[in-house]
């Protein structure tokens, strides 16, 4: 049997099971973030033109959870395929044992392990971040406004106030409006029967254009002023500026992670740590795990494969909380959960090089 035919045809099935198993876990999972993230939008507070760029973000971050769990699935899909349609048996009477199934996986998981690791420490926290700052920030502008119905707002550090009798339910069109506004030549009043306002979505800079009004102009304390009808008056406001804070440890940079005293970075960064480690030892375990019997459905070993899964992302995340709240010493960190899983895995397939089923 030609190896290299071998190896490229094992490799383009666990592909095609791994990309599949991918796209439909990524997919539920960015729905489920586009419900939430429209929920918000729903309420006003997140412009609807970013709703696509946050779910797109978060989708990078999930791929730190979906990589191992869908690279162990795709394997065992495709070969619980191989054992019930008699591949693996065709295969091992033409010389290919157990061993000879890790190459294309195994190099499959090192590819992934690679990505995984940039996703994990860079490319996630990053993404994360991004994420965050596009909802806090909409949130800022969208909830800056000058104008609320019978109180007085000051705005621009107190160089402005502004006061409406009345506003609309949407916030464009506004009552009675009096503005005070200081300017470098002095102080301003404005007074108008009816006015709007419009928001630059990119900026938040609010246009505010008055109707049928009256400018005085002047300086405080005398009696010289200017008075000048208008017919309309535009004004233009700033919001204040927006000074992004992360107060995630998940999204914090893997570089202020590492040599921190703080117990909850180090438990963060041994996190980050495991995400690409859980890659391979997942896929040597996804081989002897994916074994068949006779007469044995090809899915029937899929729920104990996730349940194996989620033994193992619960000693993850059990070791986390842990070494975070100092009852394991940091220098131990998640490496006794991979010995736990890296120790059954070995197991399994000692047992199923001596043919123990």
């Amino acid at each position: 049997m030609n190896r290299q035919i071998l190896d490229r045809y094992l490799l383009r099935e666990v592909l095609a099971s791994w990309a599949a198993v991918t796209f439909i876990l990524l997919s539920i999972m960015i729905a489920t973030r586009f419900a939430s993230v429209l929920g918000v939008a729903a309420k006003g507070e997140l412009p609807r033109e970013l709703l696509l760029n946050v779910a797109l973000l978060s989708s990078l971050r999930y791929l730190v959870i979906l990589i191992p769990v869908s690279l162990l699935l795709g394997i065992m899909l495709s070969l619980g395929r191989l054992y019930s349609d008699n591949e693996i048996a065709a295969m091992t009477a033409g010389g290919s044992g157990l061993g000879r199934l890790y190459r294309p996986f195994l190099g499959l998981a090192v590819a992934l392990t690679a990505l995984t690791a940039a996703l994990s420490f860079s490319i996630g926290p990053w993404a994360g971040r991004q994420a965050d700052f596009l909802v806090k920030d909409a949130k800022r502008l969208i909830q800056f406004t000058p104008f609320e119905a019978g109180q007085f707002k000051t705005v621009s550090g107190g160089r402005a106030v502004f006061y409406t009798d009345s506003i609309s339910a949407d916030g464009s069109q506004l009552g009675r409006v009096f503005a005070q506004i200081e300017e470098s030549t002095g102080a301003s009043v404005v007074v108008s029967d009816h006015g709007t306002q419009v928001i630059d979505p990119a900026t938040g800079e609010r246009v505010i254009t008055l109707d049928q009004g009256y400018r005085y102009f002047g300086t405080p304390g005398t009696s010289n002023y200017d008075q000048v009808q208008f017919r309309s008056l535009s004004l233009r406001v700033s919001p204040p500026p927006f000074s992004y804070v992360n107060n995630q440890r998940k999204l914090t940079p893997t570089s202020n992670l590492w040599g921190s005293a703080d117990r909850q970075d180090q438990a963060e960064l041994h996190f980050r740590i495991a995400a690409p480690v859980s890659v391979l030892i997942l896929a040597l375990l996804a081989v002897p795990l994916s074994h068949l019997k006779p007469r044995q459905g090809r899915y029937s070993k899929i729920v104990f494969g996730i349940l194996v899964y989620l033994v193992y992302a619960n000693l993850l995340g059990v070791g986390q909380a842990w070494i975070g709240k100092g009852q394991i010493p940091a220098g131990v960190g998640l490496w006794w959960a991979h010995a736990l899983v890296l120790a059954a895995a070995l197991w399994m397939i000692r047992r199923r090089q001596q043919g123990v089923a």
